[in-house]
């Protein structure tokens, strides 16, 4: 053969692969990652658990660990933490009884993933109550962004009648591919607002809310008395007509109440086994006659469940601008989720800021971290810091003892 080569054993060039061996070495991860994927979505263990759906939970449970330690991130259902707006046009077709959505856009929507600096939304809508059955209507999802365009039409059967009692839940969620989706925030629209004979098309940006109860049922009878300077009588007489829990037959219904801006906070008797609550309890809050033009009174029904914890069962908030002390007031009122009225929003908010700061203690006290925080001073460990926000323009003294914030 002398010196010929054949073309079948001639080298290959390999220069390019070896001098990008970086490279090589991330596409054999990522390979080895979709393979290993692929299996365990067809691999069950010996009893006939889905390992991949075992997967999905456990980074479940880090991704809500994750939350609850990083100061960093808050989450928005536990402390509302809802931001973003939406557009919506609505036009009715009285014809052919229909009403038409176009879903335009969203703007500056929070993210909901931890792994991630921008969500990947879509919208949901659902007629309440759905008396035509029709379900869910969903847009397409948009990755990786927090202001999407969708540009999108639905179309709802309701009959003008219906228009009158009929709400449109419109909710934004961000899809995750691994966990479940995460709320981004939601917008109930009272059709009965709209004039469709007045102006045919109505277009507007809505802010999102946290999610509502709209199941919440029910009436709360109370009364008010008030004796000079300042003794301000309320009197909780009873609940009708009351929703139970999801999955209960019945419910074990107790009454807080408090006006804030006050120091006060009372809360019924708890009534067992019960959907008709009677308490008629009176109970004492002192708040001067000048100050009653700007003060109100929040009235929460809370089911308690040692097993599942409490659950809300509707609120009821009565200004006191025009109670008239010399005649003093007796009505029932119906119960809602007022939780995105702008009472309860404030207070809320003011709630979750102190509770974010204690997390962020606590978190900051697991790891030690800064150290200067954590030597301790003489025996105790306690330390007294003030802290400072330009923004707010004010500041304030803090106590924490190792690092934990007590005061």
């Amino acid at each position: 053969m002398g010196n010929s080569t054949s073309s079948y054993d001639s080298p290959k060039p390999v220069k390019s692969l070896l001098q990008n061996q970086a490279r090589i070495e991330k596409l054999t991860r990522f390979l080895e990652a979709k393979a290993e994927y692929e299996k365990t979505v067809e691999v069950f263990d010996g009893n006939g658990v889905d390992k991949h759906e075992q997967d999905k939970q456990s980074m479940k449970m880090l991704k809500g660990l994750f939350k609850k330690l990083d100061p960093r991130y808050e989450t928005m259902k536990s402390i509302g933490e809802v931001s973003g707006e939406i557009q919506l046009s609505f036009k009715y077709d009285a014809e052919k009884e229909f009403l038409l959505v176009k879903v335009i856009k969203c703007r500056e929507l929070r993210c909901g993933d931890i792994r991630s600096k921008t969500s990947s939304p879509y919208v949901k809508m659902d007629m309440y109550p759905d008396n035509h059955s029709q379900g869910s209507q969903l847009t397409k999802i948009v990755v990786d962004e927090n202001n999407p365009v969708f540009s999108e039409i639905f179309s709802f059967k309701i009959n003008e009648i219906e228009i009158i009692d009929n709400n449109l839940v419109i909710q934004v969620w961000d899809y995750d591919v691994v966990t479940q989706d995460d709320f981004l925030g939601e917008v109930i629209v009272r059709l009965q607002d709209f004039d469709f004979n007045k102006s045919p098309i109505h277009t507007a940006w809505y802010t999102l809310n946290m999610n509502t109860d709209l199941s919440v049922s029910g009436d709360l009878e109370i009364s008010l008395t008030y004796k000079l300077p300042q003794q301000l009588y309320v009197t909780v007489h009873q609940a009708t007509g009351l929703s139970p829990p999801d999955g209960q037959s019945s419910s074990s219904p107790f009454v807080k109440m408090t006006i804030p801006g006050t120091k006060s906070v009372y809360s019924s008797q708890v009534v067992r086994n019960c959907l008709d609550p009677q308490w008629n309890e009176t109970f004492e809050f002192l708040v001067p006659q000048e100050e009653l033009a700007f003060r109100y009174i929040v009235f929460h029904v809370v089911d308690e469940n040692d097993s599942y914890g409490n659950s809300s069962l509707g609120q009821v908030i009565l200004d006191l601008d025009t109670f008239d002390p010399e005649k003093g007031h007796h009505e029932s009122y119906k119960l809602a989720d007022l939780k995105n009225s702008e009472h309860l929003k404030n207070k809320t908010s003011q709630t979750a800021t102190s509770q974010e700061f204690r997390e962020s203690f606590m978190a900051h006290a697991s790891i030690r971290h800064p150290q200067f925080l954590f030597q301790k001073e003489s025996q105790t460990g306690k330390k007294v810091f003030t802290l400072t926000c330009r923004k707010a323009k004010c500041k304030g003294r803090i106590r924490a003892v190792d690092g934990i914030l007590v005061a």
